[in-house]
């Protein structure tokens, strides 16, 4: 598990600062409690194109998968409370 989680802050690693904070913070504040499902959700986001989760998460535009959507609600819902 370790080695995944090295591997997931690995990829948090985005080309925008902003979004490794935002990916990185709900990586180490809220990955642990999610479901299996959701965290299968958040490797997948981690494959889409920087711009595209940056719109998602600024609510410019959404994620045709509804895995995605969930998830960037997760990210969303996390950084309202931080």
């Amino acid at each position: 598990m370790k080695d995944n989680r090295s591997r997931l802050l690995w990829r948090c690693r985005r080309g925008i600062r902003e979004m490794d904070i935002v990916l990185q913070e709900f990586l180490n504040q809220s990955y642990d409690m999610l479901n299996d499902a959701d965290k299968s959700s958040f490797s997948q986001l981690l494959n889409e194109a920087d711009l595209d989760i940056l719109n998602w998460i600024m609510e410019k535009d959404e994620p045709r998968n509804d895995g995605l959507k969930n998830i960037i609600t997760l990210i969303r819902q996390s950084r309202k409370i931080n």
